[in-house]
């Protein structure tokens, strides 16, 4: 029973972070075009650059790029060479190589985590800042250690999600059981 009281409040919780993800991901993309192409015209038709542009587009394109990987993480849609679909022909052995390959996945990204924390930490305790603006660096290198945690977090909940499926097929059905 907590299991899926738990189960539903993260489902909950992941469709919200799914709506603002996406979000941000449009209002990024958009915001990072829009800038690159209000550069362009102003640097090359009017004479005139707009100082910091160029600083503020990489910031919003790494906070994009960060969350788009976590999205990818999310939905398991990231680059694969998956040739298990053809070596293994039932469910369960095809659910299985998926915690296999999603368990080193976690390995990956809990390395990614450790570091990423370590650099951020220390980041922000120099209290650097950036050239042209002067924004504090950890504004865009932040981003690396939020999308490590959400990676992180969802691999486990893929693990999850691919052994229960691994469970289930080896079970028989209902239907099989009447």
């Amino acid at each position: 029973m907590a299991w899926k009281i738990c189960k539903s409040v993260c489902a909950r919780l992941d469709r919200l972070f799914d709506l603002s993800t996406s979000a941000l991901i449009i209002l990024g993309g958009a915001t990072v075009a829009l800038t690159v192409v209000l550069q362009v015209v102003l640097r090359y038709i009017f004479k005139l650059p707009l100082f910091g542009l160029e600083e503020f587009s990489r910031t919003v394109a790494i906070w994009v790029y960060f969350l788009g990987a976590i999205f990818g993480t999310r939905l398991d849609t990231h680059v694969q060479g998956d040739v298990a679909e053809r070596l293994f022909k039932t469910a369960r052995a095809r659910a299985a190589v998926k915690v296999a390959v999603w368990c080193l996945s976690l390995a990956a990204c809990a390395i990614f985590l450790y570091h990423s924390a370590v650099y951020s930490i220390w980041l922000y305790g120099t209290g650097e800042r950036t050239t042209g603006l002067w924004w504090p660096r950890i504004t865009s290198v932040g981003s690396m250690f939020f999308g490590a945690v959400f990676m992180t977090l969802y691999c486990l909940v893929n693990i999850v999600k691919y052994l229960e499926s691994a469970l289930a097929a080896g079970r028989p059905s209902r239907e099989e059981d009447s």
